[in-house]
């Protein structure tokens, strides 16, 4: 039986064997499909899947497009056909069956995020968490006429960038420890990407950058982050911001800290690094 695989971070993309799947008669199709993949853990009651994507009009109505916006979905993802069915259905309720056969790159993500959690030292899980972050959730969907949706995309999206921002700050900090700054960077930029007024992820940079031997560019990054706070904020760097600044500029910057022992002898962190940070 093809798997079904259904990616939700950066644009929406689903797959089932190699085929993509793409005969979807609407954005409210693909958006309910998001919604019962991302919330599969219960049953949603069809009225109130109803007034989550057509808040604007009857219950009646609404329960009228849900319905056919459910026999379009059923016929895009081949629910007839897959054997256990995507789809739970009963004439109260709609659930995405977490038996079928299928993969999602978010609950992956949440599973991998919860490992390296659970072990300070779970570097391939750090690794693979990364690996399956491509971009925010949903990134570019929008269903203008449902305020109920739009707040619940803002609200995971929100829920994974936080997730995100701090699998990029561990594997930045510990690449910054054991001197491997081409990589320490790569994770920093991506912090940056999510949250571009984090002054000690620009001094992060600003340090890889100095002891990489571009001394140049870590001038540069400080007038970048002077220039983000200025226009955003209205604020000027803080102090520890300032004096990195100074040390970089007068090349009296002291030498990094050796890393912590553990850190180099633990067998979860002799991993093979990434080729390349996306």
């Amino acid at each position: 039986m093809d798997q079904l695989d259904i990616r939700l971070f950066g644009s929406m993309q689903l797959t089932r064997g190699e085929l993509p799947l793409t005969n979807f008669g609407s954005n409210k199709v693909r958006a309910l499909f998001a919604y019962l993949v991302v919330e599969s853990g219960h049953p949603h009651q069809r009225r109130r899947l109803g007034a989550l994507l057509w808040p604007e009009v009857p219950e009646t109505t609404a329960l009228t497009n849900l319905r056919y916006a459910l026999s379009n979905l059923r016929k895009a993802i081949g629910d007839h056909s897959a054997r256990p069915a995507y789809l739970i259905t009963s004439p109260q309720t709609i659930q995405f069956n977490e038996k079928a056969h299928y993969w999602v790159d978010v609950a992956q993500f949440e599973e991998a995020c919860k490992l390296a959690r659970q072990n300070p030292l779970d570097f391939p899980s750090l690794l693979r968490a990364a690996g399956l972050y491509q971009g925010r959730f949903l990134a570019g969907f929008s269903i203008p006429d449902s305020i109920p949706y739009e707040e619940w995309i803002v609200l995971k999206r929100e829920r994974f960038d936080r997730l995100a921002y701090q699998v990029f700050h561990r594997l930045a900090n510990y690449y910054e420890l054991i001197g491997d700054y081409e990589h320490a960077l790569g994770f920093a930029q991506r912090q940056i990407e999510l949250d571009p007024w984090r002054e000690e992820v620009h001094r992060l940079i600003m340090r890889c950058l100095y002891f990489s031997g571009q001394r140049s560019a870590a001038i540069g990054q400080y007038d970048a982050c002077c220039q983000s706070l200025k226009s955003d904020l209205g604020i000027e760097p803080n102090p520890d911001t300032q004096a990195l600044f100074e040390a970089i500029r007068s090349n009296r910057l002291p030498a990094p800290p050796s890393p912590p022992a553990f850190f180099l002898r633990s067998p979860s962190l002799q991993q093979e690094r990434p080729d390349f940070v996306d």
